[in-house]
C-alpha cells in the first residue's frame, strides 16, 4: 500500500489487514472515520476490503479532490465500482449521462412542475382520509411515483402500471449498495438473478407503454419519447434496449437520495413547530403575492427561499455520502500541509457526514444557518468544501434545481391536504450507512387526518 502515495501519509493499521477496517466501515462508517481523523489527522491511508481509500478532510484537501479531473481521478469509474455490486452493468454501459444532463435543463422545469402535480393529484388520494404511515415509505413511494412520471410519462404513473413498474424497480433499487451494504452480499452470490429478471420485465413494460401510444400525439413532450427520439437512429433491437437503460437510470437516480431528504424535511417541521410556522407563513405571503396557484408557477416556487433553508439543513445534517475519486493517472494532491503524488490503485476519498457535523454548532438544527441554498460565511471555517450538500464544483448535483421545486411541491401539498403529527420521538441516522442521504435506524411513524371537510 505504501507505493500508491507518497511522500507516505499516515497508514491505518489494523489487527486483521483488510478486513479489519472493513468490518468497521461496514458497521458505523462515520464513526469509523471520524475516530481515525482523531488519531491519524486530516489524511491518511487505509485498507477497507482491499480498496486503498487515501483518505482527506482538510479544508484544501477537500478542495482539492473537488478540483480533480474526470480523465485523472474518476468520479464516474469510482460510482461504477460501488454500484456495480448490484446493478447489471449493461445499464452503465448503455447509460449517456449528457442526456441526463439535457432532461435537467431549465427550460423543462414548468413542464415537470406539471407532471409532479399531476402525480400527486393521483397519490395522495391513495392514502385515505386517515391513518399512520412511515413517513420514509411513503415520501419513497410518492417519489416513485412521481419519477415514473417524469422520466417516462404521466401514463407510467397511473394505476395499473405504476405498480408493475415498482416491483421491477425496488429489486434493481441501488440503495442496498450503499444504504445497507450487508444485502448486497445475497446479489453478488447469485450473479444479479433477480436483477438481471427484472431488467427483462421493464423492457417489457416500457415497450408496452410505447406501444399503447400509437397514432398518439399526447405525450409529445415526455421523456419517454424524448429518449426515442435520441435513439431514432439504432436499429430496434438496439434502441429498445437504449432507451430502457437510460429510462432505469434516470429513475434510479432520481430516487437515491432526494426521497430521503424530503422525508427529513418533514421530520424536523414536526419537530420544530416555529419552523414549521414560518413555512407557512412563506407559504401565505408567497400566495398573496403570486396568488392560489403559486405552487404551479417556477418564479414563484424559486422565490421561496426559506423552505429551501430548511431543506439544505435537513440534507447536511442527513448527509452520509462518501465521495471517491478512483485515481486512473499519478495526480499530485495537495491537503495544505503536503503535496502529495498519488498513483492509480488508490481511491481518494472523503465522507460528508464527518465534516458536515464537525463543530458544536453545525450539531444544531437551524435553517437559519443558510441563506437560500447557501451556507452562512464562518460555519464553515476551514474552507466552503467542508460543509456539503449537494456537492461542488463540476460534480455538483445537477438535479437540485428541481429538487427545490419538488420539496416545496410535496411538502406544501402534504401540509395542504393532511394534519399531521409525529409518533416518533427523534429519529437518528441509521449507523451503517455508507453513502446518500441518510435513512433513520428505526420507523419515523406519522399520523394523518385528511382536511377535506
Amino acid at each position: 500500500m505504501t507505493h500508491l502515495v507518497s511522500p507516505k501519509p499516515p497508514i491505518v493499521h489494523e489487527e486483521l489487514a483488510h478486513i479489519g477496517a472493513g468490518l468497521q466501515m461496514v458497521d458505523d462508517p462515520t464513526g469509523y472515520l471520524t475516530r481515525l481523523r482523531e488519531q491519524y489527522g486530516d489524511t491518511f491511508l487505509v485498507d477497507v476490503f482491499g480498496y486503498k481509500l487515501f483518505c482527506t478532510f482538510s479544508g484544501r484537501g477537500l478542495e482539492s479532490l473537488y478540483k480533480l479531473e474526470e480523465d485523472a481521478a474518476s468520479f464516474g469509474f469510482a460510482t461504477f465500482d460501488l454500484l456495480g455490486f448490484k446493478t447489471p452493468t449493461e445499464i452503465f454501459i448503455d447509460t449517456n449521462l449528457s442526456i441526463f444532463y439535457e432532461m435537467l435543463g431549465i427550460r423543462k422545469l414548468p413542464y415537470y412542475v406539471d407532471v409532479i402535480h399531476g402525480v400527486l393529484d393521483l397519490e395522495l388520494p391513495r392514502l385515505g382520509a386517515q391513518g399512520e404511515v412511515d413517513v420514509f415509505d411513503m415520501v419513497r413511494t410518492l417519489q416513485q411515483r412521481v419519477g415514473f412520471g417524469l422520466w417516462i410519462g404521466i401514463d407510467a404513473a397511473r394505476d395499473g402500471t405504476w405498480q408493475r413498474l415498482k416491483e421491477q424497480f425496488d429489486v434493481l433499487s441501488q440503495e442496498s449498495a450503499f444504504a445497507n451494504p450487508r444485502e448486497t452480499l445475497a446479489t453478488i452470490v447469485s450473479g444479479k438473478a433477480r436483477e438481471r429478471a427484472a431488467l427483462q420485465a421493464l423492457y417489457d413494460i416500457l415497450d408496452e407503454i410505447h406501444a399503447a401510444r400509437a397514432g398518439s400525439d399526447a405525450h409529445a413532450n415526455d421523456s419517454l419519447t424524448f429518449m426515442h427520439a435520441k435513439f431514432a437512429d439504432c436499429d430496434e433491437v438496439t434502441r429498445r434496449r437504449k432507451v430502457a437503460h437510460n429510462v432505469i437510470n434516470a429513475n434510479q437516480g432520481f430516487l437515491s437520495n432526494l426521497y430521503a431528504a424530503l422525508a427529513w424535511v418533514v421530520v424536523r417541521l414536526l419537530q420544530h413547530d416555529d419552523v414549521l410556522e414560518q413555512v407557512r407563513a412563506e407559504a401565505r405571503r408567497t400566495a398573496a403575492e403570486f396568488g392560489p396557484d403559486f405552487l404551479r408557477q417556477v418564479e414563484a416556487l424559486n422565490s421561496m427561499h426559506y423552505l429551501e433553508q430548511v431543506l439544505m439543513e435537513s440534507v447536511r445534517m442527513a448527509q452520509r455520502s462518501i465521495t471517491l475519486r478512483k485515481v486512473l493517472r499519478p495526480v499530485e494532491f495537495d491537503d495544505g500541509d503536503t503535496v502529495y503524488t498519488v498513483q492509480p490503485g488508490a481511491y481518494i476519498t472523503t465522507l460528508l457526514s464527518v465534516t458536515n457535523l464537525q463543530t458544536d454548532e453545525l450539531r444544531r438544527f437551524d435553517p437559519e444557518h443558510y441563506e437560500g441554498n447557501r451556507l452562512r460565511p464562518g460555519l464553515a471555517a476551514a474552507g466552503k468544501e467542508t460543509v456539503s450538500t449537494f456537492g461542488h464544483g463540476t460534480h455538483a448535483c445537477p438535479a437540485q434545481k428541481l429538487s427545490h421545486a419538488m420539496c416545496k411541491i410535496v411538502v406544501h401539498r402534504l401540509l395542504d391536504a393532511f394534519d399531521l403529527a409525529a409518533e416518533f420521538a427523534d429519529p437518528r441516522p441509521a449507523a451503517g450507512q455508507l453513502g446518500g442521504v441518510a435513512r433513520p435506524g428505526e420507523a419515523a411513524t406519522v399520523r394523518y387526518r385528511s382536511r377535506a371537510g
